[in-house]
């Protein structure tokens, strides 16, 4: 029995090992899995297009510097601007699901940085007053018309209750935000833990977190990151923040330093860590193929896209997307080594369809992938 039992623990431990081998081959690994970015439309519009969001199969949006495109099922179509954001729009162009139906469209003004939202309900715009003095939204959560929080790339945290704004001050800056339920809500960035240095600017930060519990926001300890040899330039800090799940939230950030002398720097060094529901985690660090994960667009149980490039499969399999061919018109030369840029991608609910909006050489396009 001892010996049977020793070879149980044995087989169980190569277990272990042969799955920790597969999960590191699969994030090396790129796999050719026939999925490809097929061209639907090319525009010969100035400006760019930054954004793309979809409700269902027929109730598609693209936008950005100066446009907003409409897809109900027919094909796309220009739209004028909601009447608050006036009749063009400058920059910082997003678009945020709202849970409870409907979404946020935000983006700064010519004039200036100044954000501006309206919300589509599915049928007309809603404007959302000015974030209070004036504050560019760098990040925005959503959960229902009346529960809409807002972070400004500083200290400020805003939310909407369907009336007007409350402006909290986070005792750290804050750029990303994200979360699952409106009482469970994480906003990430950095801080200074030996104070705010003018002379060394960002230098000496290390990253912060901080969690919204329904009722206040409260700082939740965060590892710090030296190098082994110190380096008085080096900083990190967290970018962004995807909530998965209670017990799943994953950070991702940078560990770096700025040079200004002769001397060598340590290499910058990606963090990627998973809170767990009680302690930090340290995710699986692999350059390149789908070990280098950040913002992702979730495909339900089927898995993920994380770039242009490559799709992580829901059994850990890295799968690389092509590019078919552009086609020969509006500026656009098929036998040229002009290639797609995605600046946004979204997934269409109910379909295997991912739209994707971005460039070919000058002209703008948009695409889609059928998984």
């Amino acid at each position: 029995m001892y010996v049977n039992m020793r070879m149980l623990k044995v087989n169980a431990v190569l277990a272990v090992l042969l799955l920790w081998f597969v999960s590191v081959v699969a994030l090396r690994a790129v796999i050719d899995s026939g999925k490809t970015w097929t061209y639907d439309k090319v525009f010969t519009d100035t400006g760019t297009l930054s954004a793309v969001i979809a409700t269902a199969d027929d109730d598609t949006w693209a936008a950005g510097d100066g446009l907003l495109l409409h897809d109900d099922g027919t094909g796309w179509q220009h739209r004028p601007m909601p009447a608050s954001l006036g009749a063009r729009v400058f920059d910082h162009v997003r678009f945020d699901a709202v849970d409870s139906g409907g979404f946020l469209f935000t983006a700064s003004l010519d004039e200036g940085n100044v954000s501006r939202m309206a919300r589509w309900d599915g049928t007309r715009w809603t404007a959302l007053p000015e974030l209070p003095a004036g504050h560019r939204a760098s990040d925005v959560r959503a959960f229902a018309a009346d529960d809409i929080w807002v972070l400004d790339g500083e200290t400020g945290a805003y939310h909407w209750d369907g009336t007007g704004w409350r402006a909290m001050d986070l005792p750290v800056t804050v750029t990303a935000l994200d979360g699952v339920a409106s009482d469970d809500l994480w906003a990430v960035g950095y801080h200074h833990p030996d104070g705010f240095d003018e002379d060394l600017g960002q230098k000496g930060a290390q990253p912060a977190t901080m969690h919204w519990d329904g009722r206040a926001w409260k700082t939740v300890r965060t590892p710090e990151y030296h190098y082994t040899v110190p380096a008085p330039e080096e900083l990190a800090y967290f970018t962004e923040v995807v909530a998965l799940a209670k017990d799943d939230v994953r950070v991702y950030g940078d560990h770096t330093s700025i040079s200004e002398d002769d001397e060598p720097d340590p290499p910058p060094e990606d963090i990627r860590r998973r809170r767990n529901g009680t302690r930090w985690i340290t995710l699986p660090n692999s350059e390149g193929a789908c070990g280098d994960r950040g913002a992702w667009v979730d495909d339900g149980k089927r898995g993920a896209v994380l770039s242009a490039s490559r799709y992580l499969t829901a059994d850990g399999l890295c799968e690389e997307i092509a590019q078919s061919k552009p086609p020969s018109i509006d500026g656009i030369d098929s036998d040229s080594q002009q290639s797609l840029r995605l600046n946004a991608i979204t997934a269409v609910p109910g379909t295997d369809k991912i739209i994707g909006v971005g460039t070919v050489g000058d002209s703008l396009v948009i695409v889609s992938l059928k998984r």
